[in-house]
Protein backbone atom coordinates (compact mmCIF):
# COMPACT_ATOMS: atom_id res chain seq x y z
CA UNK A 1 0.00 0.00 0.00
CA UNK A 2 1.19 3.87 -0.74
CA UNK A 3 0.31 7.18 0.18
CA UNK A 4 1.02 9.89 -2.77
CA UNK A 5 5.08 10.44 -3.49
CA UNK A 6 5.18 10.79 0.36
CA UNK A 7 6.07 7.19 0.97
CA UNK A 8 9.56 6.32 1.88
CA UNK A 9 11.37 4.01 -0.45
CA UNK A 10 15.16 3.57 1.06
CA UNK A 11 17.70 1.17 0.74
CA UNK A 12 21.26 -0.19 1.63
CA UNK A 13 21.68 -0.80 -2.12
CA UNK A 14 19.97 -1.13 -5.19
CA UNK A 15 20.42 -4.64 -5.13
CA UNK A 16 20.33 -5.53 -1.53
CA UNK A 17 16.82 -5.41 -0.46
CA UNK A 18 13.94 -6.11 -2.78
CA UNK A 19 10.30 -7.12 -1.18
CA UNK A 20 9.44 -8.40 -4.45
CA UNK A 21 11.75 -10.92 -6.35
CA UNK A 22 12.94 -14.01 -4.75
CA UNK A 23 16.35 -14.67 -4.87
CA UNK A 24 18.55 -18.24 -3.99
CA UNK A 25 21.59 -16.02 -3.10
CA UNK A 26 19.37 -13.73 -0.79
CA UNK A 27 17.71 -14.08 2.75
CA UNK A 28 13.86 -13.67 3.27
CA UNK A 29 12.87 -12.34 6.62
CA UNK A 30 9.22 -12.14 7.57
CA UNK A 31 8.54 -9.67 10.10
CA UNK A 32 5.31 -9.38 12.54
CA UNK A 33 2.36 -7.42 12.41
CA UNK A 34 2.34 -3.67 13.57
CA UNK A 35 -1.39 -4.14 14.95
CA UNK A 36 -3.40 -1.64 16.52
CA UNK A 37 -3.56 -2.53 20.25
CA UNK A 38 -6.30 -1.36 22.81
CA UNK A 39 -6.82 -1.65 26.42
CA UNK A 40 -10.18 -2.32 28.43
CA UNK A 41 -10.09 -1.35 31.82
CA UNK A 42 -13.25 -1.74 34.07
CA UNK A 43 -14.16 -0.69 37.29
CA UNK A 44 -16.38 -2.54 39.85
CA UNK A 45 -18.32 0.91 40.20
CA UNK A 46 -20.55 2.49 37.42
CA UNK A 47 -18.59 6.01 36.31
CA UNK A 48 -18.38 7.37 33.12
CA UNK A 49 -16.94 5.98 29.51
CA UNK A 50 -13.35 7.62 27.89
CA UNK A 51 -11.72 6.58 25.07
CA UNK A 52 -7.98 7.53 25.07
CA UNK A 53 -5.36 7.79 22.40
CA UNK A 54 -2.14 8.86 21.65
CA UNK A 55 0.77 8.28 19.31
CA UNK A 56 -1.43 9.64 16.35
CA UNK A 57 1.83 11.89 15.54
CA UNK A 58 4.85 9.60 16.03
CA UNK A 59 7.42 11.99 17.26
CA UNK A 60 5.02 13.31 20.22
CA UNK A 61 6.63 11.10 23.28
CA UNK A 62 5.00 12.41 26.17
CA UNK A 63 1.84 11.88 24.73
CA UNK A 64 1.64 8.02 23.72
CA UNK A 65 3.73 7.11 27.42
CA UNK A 66 1.88 8.77 29.41
CA UNK A 67 -1.15 7.24 27.65
CA UNK A 68 0.18 4.09 27.70
CA UNK A 69 1.10 4.13 31.49
CA UNK A 70 -2.56 3.78 32.67
CA UNK A 71 -2.57 0.54 31.30
CA UNK A 72 -0.64 -1.68 33.89
CA UNK A 73 -3.31 -0.01 36.16
CA UNK A 74 -6.71 -0.97 37.90
CA UNK A 75 -9.97 0.98 37.76
CA UNK A 76 -11.99 1.47 40.63
CA UNK A 77 -14.76 3.06 38.65
CA UNK A 78 -15.99 3.93 35.45
CA UNK A 79 -14.37 2.78 32.11
CA UNK A 80 -11.04 3.64 29.79
CA UNK A 81 -10.43 2.42 26.32
CA UNK A 82 -6.66 3.06 25.99
CA UNK A 83 -5.28 3.26 22.32
CA UNK A 84 -1.48 4.38 23.28
CA UNK A 85 0.37 3.52 20.10
CA UNK A 86 -2.48 4.73 17.26
CA UNK A 87 0.21 4.84 14.54
CA UNK A 88 2.80 2.49 15.59
CA UNK A 89 5.15 2.71 12.32
CA UNK A 90 5.65 6.71 12.95
CA UNK A 91 6.68 5.94 17.16
CA UNK A 92 9.49 3.85 15.47
CA UNK A 93 10.39 6.04 12.89
CA UNK A 94 10.25 8.98 15.86
CA UNK A 95 8.57 11.29 13.63
CA UNK A 96 5.35 13.20 13.35
CA UNK A 97 3.92 11.10 9.56
CA UNK A 98 6.02 8.47 8.25
CA UNK A 99 3.20 8.07 5.27
CA UNK A 100 2.13 11.36 5.90
CA UNK A 101 0.18 13.48 8.85
CA UNK A 102 -1.93 10.61 9.83
CA UNK A 103 -4.16 13.24 11.53
CA UNK A 104 -5.54 14.97 8.46
CA UNK A 105 -6.74 11.62 7.05
CA UNK A 106 -10.48 10.83 9.44
CA UNK A 107 -12.40 12.77 6.70
CA UNK A 108 -11.14 10.43 3.89
CA UNK A 109 -8.11 8.04 3.01
CA UNK A 110 -7.59 5.55 0.40
CA UNK A 111 -7.48 2.01 0.72
CA UNK A 112 -4.20 2.24 -0.80
CA UNK A 113 -2.23 4.28 1.93
CA UNK A 114 -0.20 2.62 4.56
CA UNK A 115 -2.31 4.06 7.18
CA UNK A 116 -6.00 2.90 6.11
CA UNK A 117 -6.06 -0.03 8.64
CA UNK A 118 -4.93 1.99 11.69
CA UNK A 119 -7.61 5.10 10.83
CA UNK A 120 -10.34 2.78 9.59
CA UNK A 121 -10.20 0.65 12.89
CA UNK A 122 -9.47 3.59 14.90
CA UNK A 123 -13.13 5.26 13.78
CA UNK A 124 -14.84 1.36 13.80
CA UNK A 125 -13.36 1.30 17.52
CA UNK A 126 -14.87 5.10 18.21
CA UNK A 127 -18.13 4.35 16.78
CA UNK A 128 -18.54 0.80 18.37
CA UNK A 129 -17.25 1.95 21.78
CA UNK A 130 -19.26 5.24 21.45
CA UNK A 131 -17.34 6.12 24.55
CA UNK A 132 -18.90 9.72 26.60
CA UNK A 133 -15.58 11.55 25.66
CA UNK A 134 -12.02 10.87 23.18
CA UNK A 135 -9.47 12.48 24.37
CA UNK A 136 -6.98 12.87 21.68
CA UNK A 137 -3.65 13.26 23.55
CA UNK A 138 -0.09 15.52 21.62
CA UNK A 139 2.93 16.74 22.01
CA UNK A 140 2.54 20.82 20.34
CA UNK A 141 5.18 23.11 19.56
CA UNK A 142 6.35 26.16 21.81
CA UNK A 143 3.57 27.34 24.66
CA UNK A 144 0.21 28.43 23.70
CA UNK A 145 -0.15 30.67 26.62
CA UNK A 146 3.21 32.80 25.49
CA UNK A 147 2.70 32.54 21.66
CA UNK A 148 -0.48 32.58 19.30
CA UNK A 149 0.78 30.29 16.88
CA UNK A 150 1.87 28.03 19.19
CA UNK A 151 0.03 24.67 20.12
CA UNK A 152 1.93 23.18 23.48
CA UNK A 153 0.75 23.31 26.81
CA UNK A 154 -3.15 23.69 25.98
CA UNK A 155 -6.30 22.38 25.82
CA UNK A 156 -7.46 22.41 22.07
CA UNK A 157 -11.53 22.15 21.42
CA UNK A 158 -12.88 22.88 17.80
CA UNK A 159 -15.88 25.41 18.82
CA UNK A 160 -17.11 26.46 22.33
CA UNK A 161 -20.15 24.75 21.31
CA UNK A 162 -20.87 21.98 18.81
CA UNK A 163 -24.36 21.35 18.17
CA UNK A 164 -25.52 19.71 21.29
CA UNK A 165 -21.70 19.84 23.14
CA UNK A 166 -20.40 22.66 25.53
CA UNK A 167 -16.95 22.09 24.96
CA UNK A 168 -15.66 25.56 26.79
CA UNK A 169 -17.10 24.29 29.98
CA UNK A 170 -15.28 21.49 30.43
CA UNK A 171 -12.02 22.36 28.73
CA UNK A 172 -11.83 25.80 31.13
CA UNK A 173 -12.19 23.74 34.03
CA UNK A 174 -9.29 20.76 32.88
CA UNK A 175 -7.26 24.31 32.01
CA UNK A 176 -8.00 26.19 35.20
CA UNK A 177 -7.67 23.07 37.67
CA UNK A 178 -4.52 21.25 35.74
CA UNK A 179 -2.87 24.89 35.87
CA UNK A 180 -2.64 24.82 40.10
CA UNK A 181 -0.21 22.12 39.36
CA UNK A 182 2.08 22.93 36.26
CA UNK A 183 4.87 25.41 36.02
CA UNK A 184 4.51 25.94 32.42
CA UNK A 185 0.90 26.99 32.26
CA UNK A 186 -2.11 25.83 29.81
CA UNK A 187 -4.18 28.00 27.18
CA UNK A 188 -7.00 27.25 26.14
CA UNK A 189 -7.23 26.77 22.09
CA UNK A 190 -10.56 26.96 20.36
CA UNK A 191 -9.91 26.01 16.34
CA UNK A 192 -13.53 27.22 15.22
CA UNK A 193 -13.12 23.89 12.93
CA UNK A 194 -16.61 24.93 11.87
CA UNK A 195 -17.54 28.33 11.90
CA UNK A 196 -14.11 29.84 11.12
CA UNK A 197 -11.97 30.06 8.40
CA UNK A 198 -7.99 29.49 10.09
CA UNK A 199 -8.03 25.85 10.50
CA UNK A 200 -10.31 24.08 7.91
CA UNK A 201 -7.38 21.39 8.00
CA UNK A 202 -9.41 20.39 11.63
CA UNK A 203 -12.78 18.84 10.05
CA UNK A 204 -9.97 16.01 8.80
CA UNK A 205 -8.78 15.44 12.18
CA UNK A 206 -9.71 12.57 14.78
CA UNK A 207 -11.74 15.42 17.25
CA UNK A 208 -13.31 17.08 14.30
CA UNK A 209 -14.77 13.49 12.94
CA UNK A 210 -15.75 12.54 16.41
CA UNK A 211 -17.95 15.46 16.73
CA UNK A 212 -19.49 15.55 13.24
CA UNK A 213 -20.32 11.76 14.23
CA UNK A 214 -21.75 12.73 17.79
CA UNK A 215 -18.98 12.08 19.84
CA UNK A 216 -17.66 14.21 22.13
CA UNK A 217 -13.88 14.81 21.65
CA UNK A 218 -11.03 17.39 22.81
CA UNK A 219 -7.34 17.55 22.26
CA UNK A 220 -5.01 18.04 25.06
CA UNK A 221 -1.34 19.09 24.29
CA UNK A 222 1.75 19.06 26.47
CA UNK A 223 4.95 21.03 24.88
CA UNK A 224 7.74 19.63 23.02
CA UNK A 225 9.89 22.15 24.66
CA UNK A 226 9.48 21.13 28.02
CA UNK A 227 13.07 20.06 29.60
CA UNK A 228 12.43 16.30 29.71
CA UNK A 229 9.94 13.54 28.54
CA UNK A 230 9.35 13.20 32.45
CA UNK A 231 7.74 16.69 32.29
CA UNK A 232 5.80 15.80 29.00
CA UNK A 233 3.60 12.92 30.94
CA UNK A 234 3.23 14.88 34.30
CA UNK A 235 1.51 17.46 32.07
CA UNK A 236 -0.76 14.95 30.39
CA UNK A 237 -1.50 13.20 33.21
CA UNK A 238 -2.17 15.75 35.13
CA UNK A 239 -4.40 17.36 32.68
CA UNK A 240 -6.19 13.41 32.59
CA UNK A 241 -6.68 13.78 36.20
CA UNK A 242 -8.72 16.79 35.75
CA UNK A 243 -10.87 14.74 32.78
CA UNK A 244 -11.12 11.86 35.21
CA UNK A 245 -13.32 13.88 37.68
CA UNK A 246 -15.12 15.31 35.06
CA UNK A 247 -16.24 11.81 33.96
CA UNK A 248 -16.04 9.99 37.05
CA UNK A 249 -13.16 7.67 36.36
CA UNK A 250 -11.13 6.94 39.72
CA UNK A 251 -8.23 4.28 40.13
CA UNK A 252 -7.63 1.66 42.68
CA UNK A 253 -4.89 3.90 45.34
CA UNK A 254 -6.99 7.21 43.75
CA UNK A 255 -5.57 9.44 40.35
CA UNK A 256 -3.33 11.37 42.37
CA UNK A 257 -1.45 8.16 42.70
CA UNK A 258 -0.52 7.87 38.92
CA UNK A 259 0.13 12.01 38.27
CA UNK A 260 2.76 11.63 41.24
CA UNK A 261 4.18 8.43 41.14
CA UNK A 262 5.24 6.98 38.04
CA UNK A 263 8.23 5.25 36.47
CA UNK A 264 9.66 5.41 32.69
CA UNK A 265 12.71 3.43 33.46
CA UNK A 266 13.52 1.00 30.50
CA UNK A 267 13.25 -2.02 32.36
CA UNK A 268 14.73 -5.26 31.19
CA UNK A 269 15.96 -5.43 27.87
CA UNK A 270 13.90 -7.30 25.03
CA UNK A 271 14.22 -10.94 23.30
CA UNK A 272 14.05 -11.27 19.83
CA UNK A 273 13.14 -14.97 18.78
CA UNK A 274 13.63 -15.87 15.12
CA UNK A 275 12.58 -18.62 13.58
CA UNK A 276 15.40 -19.41 10.92
CA UNK A 277 14.66 -22.47 8.35
CA UNK A 278 13.11 -24.33 11.05
CA UNK A 279 15.51 -23.43 13.90
CA UNK A 280 14.80 -21.40 16.75
CA UNK A 281 17.44 -18.36 17.50
CA UNK A 282 17.27 -15.80 20.49
CA UNK A 283 19.30 -12.51 20.54
CA UNK A 284 19.03 -10.54 23.60
CA UNK A 285 22.14 -8.39 22.76
CA UNK A 286 24.11 -7.13 20.15
CA UNK A 287 25.51 -9.28 17.74
CA UNK A 288 26.24 -10.76 13.98
CA UNK A 289 24.00 -13.45 13.12
CA UNK A 290 25.33 -15.40 9.74
CA UNK A 291 22.77 -17.29 7.62
CA UNK A 292 23.54 -19.35 4.91
CA UNK A 293 21.74 -18.05 1.67
CA UNK A 294 18.53 -19.11 0.00
CA UNK A 295 17.40 -18.74 4.37
CA UNK A 296 13.53 -17.65 5.27
CA UNK A 297 13.83 -15.78 9.06
CA UNK A 298 10.76 -15.09 10.74
CA UNK A 299 10.45 -13.23 13.57
CA UNK A 300 8.39 -15.27 15.95
CA UNK A 301 8.15 -13.00 19.06
CA UNK A 302 9.70 -10.26 20.64
CA UNK A 303 9.62 -10.88 24.17
CA UNK A 304 9.25 -7.38 26.43
CA UNK A 305 7.36 -4.90 27.11
CA UNK A 306 4.79 -2.81 25.22
CA UNK A 307 6.36 -0.88 21.87
CA UNK A 308 9.49 -2.98 21.74
CA UNK A 309 9.65 -3.93 17.77
CA UNK A 310 12.43 -4.80 14.95
CA UNK A 311 13.28 -2.45 12.98
CA UNK A 312 15.10 -2.51 9.34
CA UNK A 313 17.61 0.19 8.70
CA UNK A 314 17.51 1.41 5.39
CA UNK A 315 13.97 -0.20 4.57
CA UNK A 316 10.64 1.26 4.16
CA UNK A 317 9.21 0.33 7.57
CA UNK A 318 5.66 -0.38 5.87
CA UNK A 319 7.29 -3.76 4.38
CA UNK A 320 6.49 -7.24 6.42
CA UNK A 321 8.60 -8.76 4.13
CA UNK A 322 11.37 -8.11 1.77
CA UNK A 323 14.94 -10.19 0.84
CA UNK A 324 18.43 -8.75 1.44
CA UNK A 325 21.83 -9.96 2.03
CA UNK A 326 23.39 -8.16 4.52
CA UNK A 327 21.07 -5.47 7.02
CA UNK A 328 21.17 -3.75 10.25
CA UNK A 329 18.04 -4.28 12.37
CA UNK A 330 17.45 -2.23 15.64
CA UNK A 331 15.59 -3.32 18.28
CA UNK A 332 13.71 -0.63 19.72
CA UNK A 333 11.60 0.28 22.39
CA UNK A 334 8.91 2.99 20.80
CA UNK A 335 11.47 5.53 19.39
CA UNK A 336 14.75 4.15 21.46
CA UNK A 337 17.46 1.57 20.35
CA UNK A 338 17.83 -1.03 22.52
CA UNK A 339 20.62 -2.74 20.75
CA UNK A 340 21.28 -4.18 16.73
CA UNK A 341 22.05 -7.20 15.12
CA UNK A 342 23.61 -7.62 12.12
CA UNK A 343 22.22 -10.42 9.84
CA UNK A 344 24.43 -11.64 6.72
CA UNK A 345 23.95 -13.73 4.39
CA UNK A 346 27.30 -16.58 3.84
Amino acid sequence: MTRRNFLKYSFFSTLSVSPLFADSNKLKIILPPKKLKYYHLKGKQKGGRVLIIGGIHGNEIGAYKAADLLVDNDLKKGELLIIPRSNFTSILANVRGYNGDMNRKFDYISKKDPDYYYVESLKEIILNYRPDVVISMHDGFGFASKYKRAWGQSVVIDEFRYKNFDLYTPAKFVLDNANKYLKYKLALINTKTFSGKIHPEQKKALTGWCLEHGIKAFCIEASKQLPSIKEKVYTHLTMLREFFKLYNIEFDGGNDRLVNNFDLALGDKPKLILDVNGKKITLKNRDVLKVKKGSIIKVVDIDGKRGDFIVPVGVNLNWSSFHFRNLTFNIKRDYKKIFSIDIRSV
